[in-house]
């Protein structure tokens, strides 16, 4: 009788124990997973420590923003007590202007509009820089 392919032992299958090449297989398997799991730790710490001096960052803009809005503030809150009568008239510039700039949408007159609106907020604007700056 002839030795056919299904009389022949076949190394990749278990016949009860494992052969040599599953076993290779079984630890070339497991060393591949460990690097994947290494690979995949050095990765996570990279990203965390990415994240963690990228909120460091923002915290500081943050601050350094936040101290900012607070001197120009308590400088603004300083000069209008100094001077009442000019923060009342800068309000009163402030209100006319926007109220200029309202109105004129609203009737859409461009021509009006852009005589008497643009000096008055070239006005307001250097008056304000001259005052605050």
């Amino acid at each position: 009788m002839e030795s056919t392919t299904h009389d022949k032992p076949n190394p990749f299958t278990s016949s009860g124990g494992h052969t040599p090449l599953s076993r290779e297989l079984n630890s070339a398997a497991d060393k591949a997973a460990e690097a994947a799991r290494h690979a995949t730790d050095q990765l996570s710490d990279a990203a965390s420590e990415k994240l963690g001096q990228a909120k460091q960052k923002v915290g500081e803009m943050y601050d350094q923003v936040n101290k900012t809005v607070n001197e120009q503030y308590t400088k603004a809150v300083g000069f209008s007590r100094e001077n009442p009568g000019k923060t009342t008239l800068i309000a009163l510039g402030v209100g006319v202007g926007i109220g200029l700039l309202i109105g004129g949408n609203v009737r859409g007159s461009r021509r009006g509009r852009g005589r008497i609106v643009e000096p008055v907020i070239n006005a307001l604007s250097t008056l304000a820089t001259d005052l605050f700056a």
